[in-house]
């Protein structure tokens, strides 16, 4: 076939073809569809998202441990350890903190300035701390550290907390809640499948109490041979009556801790003394971030 005759046969190949094709779209309508209206308002619920997860500088910030007071800390302000939503975790909620995190005074950070920072880790041990209350990306945990000295605000000295980003921090809990009563002289331990009332040896005395106030364990376990105070459980509270007991770390903290003392009662500077059979119930076993309360 000539180069003339295949042009004029593909012309008129594609002349046939063209019907064709246009009769597999789709047919225009002839008139436009009529206008959608929406006769009433849609409501639609909106949740703020979490806000981003920006990196602060942690440079010169106050570190928010047991050693340190930080003024810009909040109150508990009647807030308590929230209940788990994951049974696998605990019966209450705690958080592992992964990386040093910046603490505020209200959640959203933002243009606000931090209080201090929250370690990653407590005298060498996991920072673990109780939540009492969350915003989408942020959450307020109770912190180990004093916002006062007594000498200056005793009703600043315990029950701190502060917010930090959700995103630092990674799920936890603990099935353990213990109350002490100083009146009756007992520790009870409910453990998630038992409730058990130990005697304890002591308890703070009347001019330098135990505090009464909610508080959790850091979840450091210490050995001190050869001293009054053999092996140690600290606690998040601090004296309310004493700056600072111990001078070499200006520190008044308070402990379940096995003694070497023989008085008995009422009689010590804040700490919870217990015999080494009782000690040996908690001595790594009950887990940081559980909550102790004190009551009469």
């Amino acid at each position: 076939m000539s180069p003339h005759r295949l042009v004029r046969h593909a012309v008129l190949v594609a002349a046939l073809l063209v019907p064709s094709l246009g009769a597999c779209a789709a047919p225009r309508p002839d008139t436009p569809p009529p206008p959608v209206v929406v006769r009433a308002p849609v409501a639609v619920s909106k949740t703020s998202a979490p806000p981003p997860d920006v990196r602060v500088d942690l440079t010169g910030l106050v570190t928010i441990d047991p050693t340190h007071v930080v003024p810009g800390l909040p109150g508990l302000d009647g807030l308590t350890q929230l209940a788990s939503d994951d049974p696998a975790l605990g019966r209450w909620r705690t958080v592992v903190v992964v990386r040093d995190t910046a603490a505020y005074a209200t959640p959203g950070g933002g243009s606000a300035t931090p209080v201090g920072v929250l370690p990653a880790r407590t005298f060498q041990a996991r920072t673990v701390v109780p939540v009492v209350d969350e915003r989408p990306g942020w959450l307020r945990v109770m912190v180990a550290a004093r916002g006062a000295l007594p000498s200056r605000d005793a009703t600043r000295t315990n029950e701190r907390t502060a917010w930090i980003r959700t995103g630092d921090t990674q799920p936890a809990g603990t099935d353990w809640r213990i109350t002490v009563s100083t009146a009756r002289q007992t520790m009870t331990v409910d453990d998630g499948t038992a409730v058990t009332t130990y005697p304890v040896l002591a308890t703070g005395s009347p001019s330098r109490p135990t505090p009464p106030r909610p508080q959790f364990v850091v979840g450091t376990f210490w050995t001190d041979p050869g001293s009054t105070t053999p092996r140690i459980i600290l606690l998040s509270s601090q004296s309310e009556t004493m700056d600072d007991y111990d001078r070499a770390t200006g520190t008044s903290a308070t402990a379940f801790h096995t003694t070497t003392l023989a008085s008995r009662g009422e009689v010590s500077n804040g700490c919870i003394r217990v015999s080494d059979d009782v000690l040996d119930v908690l001595w790594r076993a009950v887990p940081a971030g559980t909550l102790v309360l004190v009551t009469p």
